[in-house]
């Protein structure tokens, strides 16, 4: 062969594969925004938290992904109690469930008769006792 050949040879090589490359980077670009905007649209279920010590007997309902409770007034959901924590737990809406964590608090939190050490997944009708006091969880179906 001689070498004009194998020059134009080497330049179509070159662009067949700069062509496979950037299609490959396009295709991957397109998957990463299209999983970005779907989990920014994904649809958080209502969480609803009423407790027999507060003075409104309906629930306070939460649609924010992460919701702090506790005795301190910049908690999401404020109890007014001595034997809660001033930052008690946390609910946050994750992997489609919403999970309860206890945030090491002086008198610890209960899931029905089980006491809360790690995350544990809560739902709909679930009752978590928080030193004395008891929350009730509900949680609305989206939809």
């Amino acid at each position: 062969m001689n070498a004009g050949l194998l020059l134009v040879l080497r330049i179509l090589f070159l662009i067949a594969l700069y062509a496979f490359l950037g299609l490959s980077l396009w295709i991957i670009w397109k998957s990463v925004k299209g999983k970005s905007a779907q989990t920014a649209q994904e649809a958080i279920p209502p969480l609803s938290l009423s407790s027999t010590i507060l003075e409104s007997t309906s629930g306070q309902i939460f649609l924010s992904p992460k919701v702090s409770i506790g005795r301190s007034p910049d908690c999401d959901f404020v109890l007014p109690h001595e034997m809660i924590s001033a930052r008690h737990g946390s609910f946050s809406y994750h992997h489609q469930q919403w999970w309860y964590e206890d945030l090491n608090s002086t008198n610890g939190s209960y899931l029905e008769n089980l006491r809360v050490e790690e995350p544990i997944v809560v739902k709909d009708g679930d009752v978590l006792f928080c030193g004395e006091v008891d929350i009730n969880i509900s949680i609305k179906p989206l939809s």
